[in-house]
């Protein structure tokens, strides 16, 4: 016995069609079974989409994160500025 699948819609008149696939590998007159199984709709898409509230933040920080990779300013990329920013990162100074 094999096994097929297939996904459709009922057409206007109410009838079931059949993929053109399997149709053609049944015997007119041959004794099948059906199982019909409903399938919910899916949610109808709306111009625009509400995000929630961790991904808005997270969108937030990522927008004000420091850029990565090598800055455009090459003056910045000194070994004393790297060594300065490094240890303010490290021993933040309280004022």
């Amino acid at each position: 016995m094999q096994h097929y699948e297939y996904i459709g819609e009922v057409l206007p008149d109410g009838r079931l069609p059949i993929a053109p696939s399997i149709a053609k590998k049944l015997i007119p007159g041959q004794r099948i079974r059906v199982r019909i199984e409903q399938i919910p709709d899916a949610p109808i898409a709306t111009g625009k989409k509400e995000l929630d509230a961790a991904t808005l933040r997270l969108l937030e920080r990522m927008k004000n994160a420091r850029p990565l990779g090598a800055p455009d300013d090459p003056e910045s990329l000194r070994h004393s500025v790297l060594f300065e920013e490094r240890m303010e990162e490290k021993f933040p100074w309280r004022g």
